[in-house]
């Protein structure tokens, strides 16, 4: 069974000393090859783009996950299925698997890309967790600040956002925001402000790790090695809540200066 046995020697008749793979040894290949494609690309979405725990946050740990099995399978078992060293078009056939499973795997990427979340707003004593697919071009359209013109690329930032002065657009967003009818401020960028700019009003909202504690009564040890690991911030620290789309999160903030020291699971409210 040369012909089975033989690539180059099936496709290119001609060739000699050919490199001898069976179907199994093209599995393996094609298999190792998509794992550590896919071990690439989960390190882009989980350490750039969804760091923890934004991913346990948003959702997407299972759902990209998922996608990724399903890429790496089923690539490697279309190889072993179609692969005939005999077949004058196994190049052809090989390629065209290759293309759709890298089709597959962008398209994965591009829908986390899309979604992702890029700023966590300060607004009225929390942080709302603001997604990339939030801000529209008409949105950011109309954003003067050079520094929210476009949303990060890699990772998200800690920002405020501040009502405008006009009392007329208060009420208007207010209303908007209560009738569903329109956005809420955290999502109207064209107000959004350095969170440097904020962090008197945020200093005043800070919540003390006493009222954490009383909500995460099963989590003591971990707000204790919290309070150990910020021996350094003299005031102390505090908490706000980080509103997601699946789960709330507590942002960890110095009390004297409401710099954000970290952003964990513990239930914020």
């Amino acid at each position: 069974m040369q012909s089975e046995t033989i690539l180059n020697g099936a496709v290119n008749p001609g060739a000699n000393n050919a490199l001898a793979i069976n179907r199994y040894q093209a599995f393996g290949i094609h298999l190792l090859g998509s794992v550590l494609i896919a071990l690439a690309s989960a390190a882009l979405v989980f350490f750039l783009w969804y760091p923890a725990p934004l991913a346990e946050a948003t959702g997407v740990t299972n759902i990209y996950l998922l996608l990724l099995a399903v890429d790496v399978v089923i690539g490697p078992f279309i190889t072993l299925i179609v692969f005939n060293p005999a077949k004058k078009e196994l190049k052809r056939d090989l390629l065209i698997v290759l293309l759709l499973q890298i089709a597959a795997l962008l398209y994965g990427l591009h829908t986390v890309f899309i979604t992702r979340p890029v700023y966590a707003v300060y607004n009225a004593s929390r942080f709302d967790l603001v997604y990339a697919n939030d801000l529209t071009d008409e949105k950011l359209a109309k954003v003067t600040h050079p520094l929210f013109k476009s949303p990060p690329l890699w990772g998200s930032e800690t920002i405020a956002v501040r009502w405008p002065a006009d009392e007329k657009l208060r009420t208007e967003i207010l209303m908007n925001a209560i009738t569903g009818k329109g956005d809420d401020l955290p999502l109207i960028p064209q107000y959004y402000v350095p969170y440097a700019d904020e962090k008197a009003v945020v200093i005043k909202q800070i919540k003390p790790m006493e009222s954490l504690r009383q909500l995460n009564t099963d989590r003591t040890q971990e707000i204790d090695a919290l309070s150990q690991r910020y021996t350094d911030k003299k005031a102390g620290i505090g908490y706000l809540p980080l509103i997601a789309k699946l789960k709330d999160l507590t942002v960890i903030v110095a009390i004297d200066s409401a710099e954000v020291l970290e952003i964990n699971t513990l239930k914020p409210r």
